[in-house]
This record gives C-alpha cells, structure tokens and sequence, in this order.
C-alpha cells in the first residue's frame, strides 16, 4: 500500500516538474522584457517551486507516520499476544473450566496470527485462550 502511496507521490511530483518547465519556456518565449512582477507569470512560477518543496516535506512526514504506524501495531499485537499467554496461563492456574471460542473470537486470534511479526518461538494454544 505505501509502495502504491508512493508512486503516486513520485508521478505527481514528476508531472509538476514537467509542468513547471513548459510553462516556464512558454512564458519566457511570450512575455515582454518589462513586464511587472505581479502580472509576471514567471513570479507564479516561483510560488509553485515553494509549493514543491512544501509537497517533499509533506511526503517525508508521510513516510514517518507510515513508519511510525506500523511499529505501533507490531507493539499492540506483541502486547495482546502477551496478555493471551497470561490469560492462558491464568486459566490454567485457577483450573477454570474453558469455554469454546466463538466464531469471532477465531477470526482476530486468526487475524492476530497472521499479521503479528512479534511472535515469540514458544507459540500459544489459542484454542483454549478466551479473549475479555
């Protein structure tokens, strides 16, 4: 997904410069030497330089929240694949009688397992984890 959110920034970043660089020869080959710097289009030319590299910074911060982001759901999952274990352990401990998991209960253990990255080699019997 950020490979794709990346393409687009580097395409639309392309197709500025390209952009910028025809009208910039447009307007020198059509504007008169004494033109003003208000009505200067070349003027505008500048702005949209300054709105560039706004863009590159934005796509900097763009990168480091996607980073960020992802080391925030690796910490969750590890978190929750902890508090399963201990609840696991827990249950063992005080010899509770464990009820089935439901159908939902198997589907985010079964999501949990297959996008968390922070899985210790021990692994959990999530068949008999039940999720508070």
């Amino acid at each position: 997904m950020m490979d794709d959110i990346n393409l687009k920034f580097q395409k639309a970043e392309s197709d500025l410069d390209y952009i910028q660089h025809k009208l910039e020869f447009e307007v020198k080959k059509s504007l008169p030497d004494d033109s003003s710097g208000e009505e200067n289009p070349l003027t505008l030319l500048k702005e949209l330089s300054m709105m560039k590299s706004r863009y590159k910074t934005l796509c900097a911060q763009l990168e480091q929240v996607a980073v960020e982001q992802k080391e925030s759901m690796n910490c969750i999952r590890a978190t929750l694949n902890n508090t399963m274990k201990m609840v696991q352990h827990l249950e063992q401990q005080a010899d509770l009688e464990l009820s089935p998991l439901t159908k939902e209960e198997q589907t985010a253990i079964q999501q949990l397992q297959s996008h968390s990255t922070c899985q210790t080699s021990g692994g959990i019997d999530l068949h008999k984890t039940t999720l508070m």
